[in-house]
């Protein structure tokens, strides 16, 4: 596998996008994903935890490095770099098996060993490094069962060894763990109207807008990187976990797969809810900084301030944020769970939440529902999706301010 790994070509428009939009001082977008899984008491239905003796543990981390090339007068976006990390945490037999599975993919895709698990395709590099006991674990004083092992995957384009963001992820992975929201009794409204009274509002936008506009939803990603079954809500571990396999044995088609998502998002245009929503934030209906779910930048390109939730900061995974003085609610665009606890801080600041979903989704089999995690007593759901709405508060509220 050779880098730079060329994903697409790019429009004039699109690279001013880029440009404008995501890249950072060194002239790089850096997409980055976290995410921790472990068998614990208070998630066993989708970790298959049973008792202590059931500690599976599995903390993925991807940080790749984008960037434009210009060759023969054409524009491409390109991976420059990669950095993908996968520490497992499982009985030994298990360990073992899933370390040979790793080294027959090598193997079979003629990896050149450079030395005691260490292996290199072109500058695409595969690390194995064991542990009886993580040193992480011993940082953090955590215990495992004696029969657990760990075992951690390094692929990474050479000589992008992300230290300080790996490190950073373990910080990370002390600071939170999310369990389900209790849902409450929330009041369901059917007259735009009704929110008339907690106007002007600040915003968090999840993931439907961005459905709208065609980027993929995230249990897509949860499905490449092998984090959580969509359809049976279930963590990878182990056996089920082919991700690192798979890199090694078609490396083209996971990368195709790995850029998809900032692929699209670039190539997006906005929608007319989003036109509309631009609109109605210039006339004072919504205020303050939008808080933002989303990779896609498409609030940013009208000159909006926002906020990315899925940024990390580097000391905390739960961001404290500031609101508008003015903003009387909290309008929540498509969010299903409060996973940076953005809706809890505006209770805290005596903000009405206002949630503005349509509890599902359309698939192949009709409209599947997918109910808002964890509404309160006093919220408010109106069940309309974001463009649906924007036509709504467009027709009621345009002339208010």
């Amino acid at each position: 596998m050779q880098f730079p790994f060329y994903v697409c070509e790019l429009t004039k428009e699109q690279k001013e996008i880029f440009s404008n939009h995501f890249v950072e001082n060194d002239n790089r977008f850096y997409f980055e994903g976290i995410w921790f899984r472990n068998q614990r008491q208070e998630n066993k239905k989708a970790s298959g935890y049973v008792d202590e003796t059931t500690q599976n543990r599995r903390y993925i981390q991807f940080y790749d490095a984008y960037e434009t090339i210009n060759e023969a007068g054409k524009d491409y976006l390109v991976i420059k770099d990669s950095f993908v990390y996968v520490s497992n945490t499982l009985k030994k037999e298990e360990t073992l098996e899933y370390k040979n599975k790793i080294l027959n993919s090598l193997n079979k895709a003629n990896f050149i060993k450079l030395s005691e698990n260490h292996f290199k395709n072109d500058n695409l590099e595969v690390e194995l490094k064991e542990y009886d006991v993580h040193p992480k674990n011993i940082e953090g004083n955590i215990t495992f069962p004696t029969n657990y092992c760990s075992l951690d995957v390094i692929v990474h384009t050479s000589n992008y060894l992300c230290k300080e963001e790996n490190d950073r992820m373990w910080t990370l992975s002390t600071k939170m763990f999310r369990q389900l929201d209790i849902r409450e009794n929330p009041t369901y409204i059917k007259d735009i109207n009704e929110l008339k009274k907690y106007l002007p509002a600040q915003v968090e936008m999840g993931c439907g807008p961005s459905i709208n506009v065609g980027i993929p939803p995230l249990y897509e990603m949860h499905e490449t990187y092998k984090v959580q079954n969509h359809s049976t809500g279930r963590f990878y571990f182990g056996k089920e976990d082919d991700l690192i396999t798979s890199i090694i044995e078609d490396s083209k088609k996971m990368y195709e797969r790995f850029s998809k998502v900032p692929k699209v998002i670039i190539q997006s245009k906005p929608t007319k809810g989003y036109d509309t929503f631009a609109k109605l934030y210039k006339k004072g209906i919504f205020v303050g900084t939008v808080f933002n779910n989303n990779f896609d930048r498409l609030v940013k390109r009208y000159g909006i301030p926002e906020k990315i939730l899925r940024i990390y900061d580097k000391g905390t995974y739960l961001p404290q944020v500031q609101f508008d003085k003015s903003a009387k609610s909290l309008i929540c665009f498509g969010t299903h769970a409060d996973r940076r606890q953005i809706q809890h801080q505006a209770r805290a600041a005596n903000k009405q939440i206002v949630f503005i979903d349509p509890e599902g989704f359309y698939n192949e089999s009709g409209f599947e529902p997918y109910p808002i995690e964890g509404p309160k007593t006093g919220d408010l759901i109106y069940k309309k999706t974001f463009e649906e709405a924007m036509i709504d508060f467009e027709k009621e509220f345009s002339k208010e301010c």
